[in-house]
């Protein structure tokens, strides 16, 4: 590990008509990182081409890595090949069609070095959309930025009850809004790479219980909103799954993690919450997804969760042809 580096990840799929954007915005930052580190999971379109020629354009100043993904594909794998191939003390993540503001690094670099003990540093982001309208803060829609906080310095600060029960909720903050330690990511197990959604959360809650999270209130990140986003409305069902799997597992291990009484609390509270919202969409598409719902609820030790009437009415009449408007 080379102390104080930053080394940037990018995974990207089929991402070629934003990524120049993306790498530009990296290379007009106030402090530059150490290296990009591109993977290109399995494109079919000029995405590899993009990250050439971004090299040679920036070669000057700016180290652009490009490797391939032949792990799993999505952007789990392709993240865990590039922090591998780091030996950076720290890591950003970056999605290849989001935009990071000029003071990303240079906030986050000073967030997590502001106190012992910081393994994430995080700040605010705004989504914008193709006519460039800047849609929400991230921090403000999550509540964060709200949160009772200890500063740290100017414009720094940490949660005071810790990140773990925030970050149940999902959409805490925005990845590519974030400064990782690396060594801390390789002792917390990397990223699942079985889960296609919600494995950056799932990441940080391991993290959450590793050490302690900083962040700023300024916007570091703009993400862009497209028909392609993962985090499109069309997922939720996938989101909840996953949700399911990832607080499935955290509960089973609740007591070697030494969870608090509140901490198992609220991840059992937020796993009946997950269980139930992905069986309503599984319900949704008959008996074949109901019972994949069953068998998660089952695994999670909650199948009366699963065995809501409303459940099983709404699984009946779809499975019969029918629709239901049950909630």
């Amino acid at each position: 590990m080379k102390p104080g580096t930053l080394d940037v990840i990018v995974p990207a799929h089929n991402a070629g008509r934003f990524l120049g954007a993306t790498l530009q915005s990296v290379a007009l930052q106030h402090v530059l990182p150490r290296s990009v580190i591109v993977v290109d999971d399995r494109s079919t379109d000029d995405t590899a081409a993009v990250a050439v020629a971004c090299a040679a354009d920036y070669a000057d100043f700016l180290p652009i890595r490009l490797l391939h993904n032949t792990g799993p594909r999505g952007p789990s794998a392709a993240r865990n090949l590039a922090i591998r191939h780091s030996d950076a003390e720290f890591v950003a993540l970056l999605d290849a069609d989001d935009l990071v503001a000029p003071t990303h690094h240079q906030l986050l670099l000073s967030a997590i070095q502001a106190a012992p003990g910081i393994v994430v540093a995080f700040g605010d982001s705004t989504e914008f959309n193709a006519h460039g309208e800047i849609v929400r803060s991230q921090l403000a829609k999550s509540g964060i930025g709200a949160r009772k906080a200890t500063t740290l310095a100017n414009g720094i600060f940490t949660p005071a009850d810790g990140m773990f029960t925030a970050l149940l909720g999902a959409g805490a903050f925005g990845t590519s809004a974030c400064i990782i330690r690396r060594q801390a990511a390789l002792d917390a197990g990397l990223f699942d790479e079985t889960l296609s959604f919600g494995e950056d959360t799932d990441l940080f809650l391991r993290l959450a219980l590793a050490g302690r999270f900083a962040f700023t209130r300024a916007k570091v990140m703009h993400k862009r909103e497209h028909d392609s986003n993962l985090t499109h409305a069309r997922n939720t069902p996938e989101f909840d799954r996953a949700k399911v799997l990832s607080l499935t597992r955290l509960s089973a291990q609740a007591e070697t993690l030494k969870l608090s009484a509140a901490e198992k609390d609220a991840l059992h509270a937020e796993l009946a919450r997950a269980i139930d919202a992905y069986t309503y969409h599984a319900s949704r598409r008959g008996p074949a997804g109901y019972g994949d719902a069953l068998r998660l609820a089952r695994s999670a030790g909650r199948p009366a969760i699963a065995f809501k009437p409303r459940h099983l009415a709404r699984m009946v009449l779809r499975g019969m042809g029918g629709t239901s408007r049950s909630a």
